[in-house]
């Protein structure tokens, strides 16, 4: 197991979740290093060429079931050549170049989470720092840099439009809103929300699909009023297209959304929307393509 989560993180560009997996697990860093050092060095001395080892013809390779497939031909064909029969000297030289280059790769992931958070502290000194040399900013003064910022929607409007409700009410007030085209919304992140009870315990993240499904609720707010509909049944999501995520969304943030709808065919009840959010004005997810399906209960003629 310690190994197949090694090699999971292996890949080229691993996922945020497996990133953040791999950083706050050192036993399993240690025993996914020295299982395939091992392996390389037990295919040198039974006199069996190490892909022999790891890949077998038939796939019946206890360690290459627990290996992804993409972690072990990068493995065998880039990092570890071929042991020939009977060499141990060389089946132990290729066991440390694999503890070498997991160490490298994945010092390199911890690296990418350190400069993260390193990057926050500063942009935070920096914050306090602008103003006279640090001068310190009373709570009215704070609150004065919101008051420009106007209401739409709040909470309990919101309630009214959409049925969702808590824990899975994702927008906290609408700030912008055109009538049939697009809506300005607000999440606030905090941290007494489930989900980062263990995304992650160490460093806490919006998942990613949370933060769609809040940009897919701000649709909804658009699409459940007049003129696109009457309030009356259910946006459901029928695709998504062209998702990136630009920078992480962390408890204390303020998720600023804007969604526009595209295209709106009453015939087939279709909406097509794209959308994107920020944090401090920089891009967070940006999303191209948004598809709903309206949904009406079939009302019984008396």
């Amino acid at each position: 197991q310690a190994v197949a989560i090694l090699a999971r993180a292996h890949r080229p560009e691993p996922s945020v979740d497996t990133l953040h997996m791999m950083t706050t697990r050192k036993n399993v860093r240690i025993a996914g290093s020295v299982a395939l050092a091992t392996a390389a060095a037990v295919a040198a001395i039974s006199s069996t060429p190490l892909r022999a080892f790891v890949v077998s013809p038939a796939g019946t390779s206890t360690l290459a079931k627990s290996l992804a497939e993409a972690s072990v031909n990068s493995i065998a064909s880039h990092v570890v050549p071929e042991v020939s029969r009977g060499s141990t000297a060389a089946g132990f030289g290729a066991a440390f170049v694999c503890v070498g280059v997991i160490a490298t790769r994945v010092g390199a992931v911890r690296n990418q989470r350190r400069n993260y958070c390193r990057n926050r502290s500063v942009n935070v000194s920096a914050a306090s720092e602008k103003d006279e040399a640090g001068k310190f900013m009373h709570a009215e003064e704070v609150s004065k840099l919101t008051n420009s910022v106007p209401l739409v929607f709040d909470n309990v409007a919101i309630a009214k439009i959409l049925p969702h409700r808590y824990p899975f009410l994702l927008v906290d007030k609408v700030v912008s809103f055109e009538p049939g085209k697009r809506a300005v919304g607000v999440k606030n992140v905090t941290a007494n929300e489930p989900q980062f009870t263990g995304h992650f315990p160490d460093l806490p993240i919006m998942p990613g699909v949370l933060m769609i499904e809040a940009m897919a609720q701000l649709g909804g707010i658009v699409c459940l009023q007049a003129p696109i509909s009457d309030g009356k049944g259910q946006f459901f999501f029928a695709g998504i297209d062209g998702v990136k995520f630009r920078r992480p969304v962390v408890p204390g943030d303020t998720l600023v959304m804007e969604m526009e709808l595209e295209k709106w065919k009453p015939k087939y009840g279709v909406a097509k929307m794209k959308g994107k959010a920020y944090v401090n004005g920089q891009l967070a997810l940006q999303v191209d393509s948004f598809t709903f399906a309206m949904v009406q209960e079939n009302k019984e003629e008396p």
